[in-house]
């Protein structure tokens, strides 16, 4: 039971899987620029040796589970983690969320995404069933719930949200599971739904990647 798409009130959309992966079995050179850069910026992660500690963490979990190894997305969340304590336990949390209930983030990454494509067929069926007006719109725009919603429900909006943001979702995501994730999400798109219903496909693109600013 539980998982990634348990717990949402049966809402499931008719859309179709998310698209890209980007795993590999050990950082490469680029990786670890983007995790230099995205950790920065962030500001989860900002000296140097919070940088270091993040790439430990990040081989450390590739070495324990090598059938996911590393995949981006990750890294924002083992920085988060590496805000609040240590490296040891940064990777034993990191461990946990993504094998025990109610988180199991693992099937989000890895060979096939399975849990991925199911979290997003499941945030997009809510999307339907409780924003259906937006919902038909952005179908008429083209615009696909991967478009813009993979990033927040891969990374729990660790990805590009307020730190602030990011700790409260965490906090309820680690005692209750994958509820909140679709709450936030339903949340940022009603809120955006008036400025989104009168925008065309290249600007409702546009207006996702400025999000939350």
């Amino acid at each position: 039971g539980g998982g990634p798409a348990a717990g949402t009130g049966g809402a499931a959309g008719e859309g179709g899987a998310a698209g890209g992966g980007g795993t590999t079995k050990h950082l490469s050179k680029e990786e670890r620029r983007i995790a230099r850069r995205e950790a920065e910026r962030k500001d989860y992660v900002a000296a140097e040796g919070g940088i270091a500690a993040l790439r430990r963490v990040l081989r450390a979990y590739s070495t324990y589970d090598p059938d996911v190894g590393y995949c981006q997305g990750m890294n924002f969340v083992a920085a988060m983690f590496l805000t609040f304590m240590s490296e040891e336990e940064a990777f034993w949390l990191l461990v946990h969320v993504m094998n025990e209930e109610p988180c199991r983030m693992r099937g989000l990454y890895g060979e096939g995404m399975a849990d991925a494509h199911r979290v997003l067929h499941v945030a997009e069926g809510l999307v339907v069933q409780f924003l259906p007006k937006l919902a038909a719109h952005l179908e008429r725009e083209n615009v696909h719930i991967t478009m813009y919603a993979t990033q927040w429900l891969l990374t729990l909006y660790a990805s590009s949200f307020p730190f602030d943001l990011v700790t409260r979702v965490w906090d309820c995501f680690l005692a209750e599971g994958w509820k909140i994730v679709f709450r936030v999400m339903l949340a940022i798109l009603d809120r955006a739904s008036p400025d989104l219903m009168a925008m065309r496909f290249e600007e409702i693109l546009g207006y996702f990647r400025e999000l939350p600013s």
